[in-house]
């Protein structure tokens, strides 16, 4: 846990200097997941999994830095992951993949309008984003009964706690109520899980994607 510990501590050290001047947020909504599994010889588009609806919420902080640009770090717990229908021996099954993380982004926010709690307005937001698994899952369906696997993430299933990527999306307020579209790109290969983490696992690659609808109010 001390990278959870380490991840806190810069999410603290990032919105502690602008904590009076801050206008906080929560949110809730669903994050739209997929994932991209790409192997040596087959084409892109045919190792995009299912997509499969998951649950984020979290908490917001919007920092300004002149009247239309603001620092938007956001400290969330998302679930990632994805869902595929497969077929063996005449048998239908389905596999449902989930990842719960907490996810830090780092946001650069463009304001067109009023976005801070005065009437309607629209923003901008564009960054990146770290997070952390706590814990993740896979679970089979079929007629023949379910049955789920917990990650370890450890050399039992090669995968690795650590996720990156870049993040950008728009947004509507409404007064001191705001709705969020966002979509995030997993850069990081899940499953190279040694001990420099450069995503150089040979010819496999496991990557997160996904598109998140949230809402929330602001304080």
């Amino acid at each position: 846990m001390d990278v959870l510990k380490k991840i806190t501590l810069l999410f603290v050290l990032l919105t502690g200097s602008w904590a009076l001047q801050a206008q906080v947020g929560i949110k809730a909504g669903v994050n739209f997941a997929n994932m991209l599994f790409e192997e040596d010889g087959t084409k892109v588009e045919d190792l995009t999994k299912n997509g499969s609806t998951k649950f984020v919420a979290g908490l917001v902080f919007i920092l300004p830095l002149t009247d239309a640009i603001a620092l938007q770090p956001e400290l969330l717990f998302q679930q990632k992951g994805a869902e595929r229908k497969y077929t063996v021996l005449g048998q239908e099954f389905t596999n449902d993949i989930t990842y719960n993380y907490i996810d830090i982004p780092l946001l650069l926010r463009f304001s067109l309008g009023n976005t801070y709690g005065e009437g309607l307005g629209f923003y901008l937001n564009a960054g990146v984003y770290g997070a952390y698994a706590l814990s993740g899952k896979s679970k089979n369906s079929s007629v023949l009964g379910d049955s789920e696997t917990e990650f370890t993430f450890d050399g039992a299933d090669d995968q690795t706690r650590l996720d990156y990527g870049l993040a950008g999306g728009v947004g509507v307020t409404v007064g001191n109520l705001f709705f969020d579209l966002r979509y995030t790109h997993g850069i990081n290969n899940l499953l190279d899980d040694d001990a420099n983490n450069g995503n150089d696992s040979g010819f496999k690659k496991y990557q997160h994607r996904g598109l998140a609808l949230t809402g929330g109010i602001a304080f």
